[in-house]
């Protein structure tokens, strides 16, 4: 990889695509271009692209989601790194678009009227954004949570969690014992800012916890109703970061 990122722009009208790709250009970043998952593969390889800018037409959104999901779910043969960062560019302003974007596994989503200076910003924040640290370990009783590898275990028990639900475990873990409001965790682990009612944290959070339950974590994920969820159960534990920027 070159010193500077490497953005992939999928699915997206040719023309748009062109437009994008050309600024990116001239803001110093590695712009790449795609029309269909085959040439996804083709122009990228897991050690190179640090960022998949999906830009779908009205008429190409199903098939633009169907990839997305593809892509989280390891589907696409070689598989791409797990942690790739995926901006997606609406086709519109509407919420259920926006919730379907981040529910296939968008990080961050662009609504239209795209203004390019709008987009450049959130390219620079996804390029930013590393987690609790770039390698560290995060350790609370014995749930042991790997960010490097993107990896969490209880016991040794390994947990078997998709994308945003590793996410929203990493962002909980972070200080177990805060209550984190549903609208903070909308803008943390799925980049929405807006406000308004949803249930996609609810959903997320109840799976994790089914999940942690599983694996003999009980009590972990802890709704407080009418204000949020936090990840700590009523008994103490102590929270320890092994290697990275918070203190132990």
């Amino acid at each position: 990889m070159g010193t500077s990122p490497a953005v992939l722009l999928v699915l997206g009208e040719q023309r748009t695509n062109d437009t994008l790709a050309g600024e990116l250009t001239l803001d110093g970043y590695q712009a790449r271009r795609a029309g269909d998952p085959a040439v996804l593969r083709a122009r990228s390889t897991p050690s190179d692209v640090e960022l998949i800018i999906v830009g779908a037409t009205a008429r190409q959104r199903a098939v633009s989601l169907a990839v997305l999901r593809a892509l989280r779910a390891g589907e696409l043969a070689p598989p791409m790194v797990p942690g790739m960062r995926v901006l997606w560019l609406a086709t519109s302003g509407e919420l259920a678009e926006v919730l379907r974007a981040f529910d296939a596994g968008a990080d961050d989503v662009a609504r239209a009227p795209l203004v390019y200076a709008e987009l450049r910003a959130r390219v620079r924040a996804l390029l930013r954004r590393d987690g609790i640290a770039a390698h560290a370990v995060i350790e609370y009783g014995v749930l042991r949570i790997d960010t490097s590898a993107r990896s969490a275990t209880f016991g040794r028990a390994p947990l078997d969690l998709r994308r945003q639900e590793y996410e929203l475990l990493v962002a909980l873990a972070r200080d177990p014992a805060r209550v984190y409001t549903k609208q903070e965790l909308l803008s943390s682990v799925w980049g929405f800012k807006a406000r308004g009612t949803t249930r996609t944290v609810d959903s997320h959070a109840s799976r994790l916890r089914r999940k942690l339950a599983a694996a003999g974590a009980h009590g972990l994920v802890a709704n407080l109703w009418g204000v949020g969820y936090r990840l700590a159960a009523d008994e103490p534990v102590e929270l320890r970061v092994v290697s990275g920027g918070l203190s132990a």
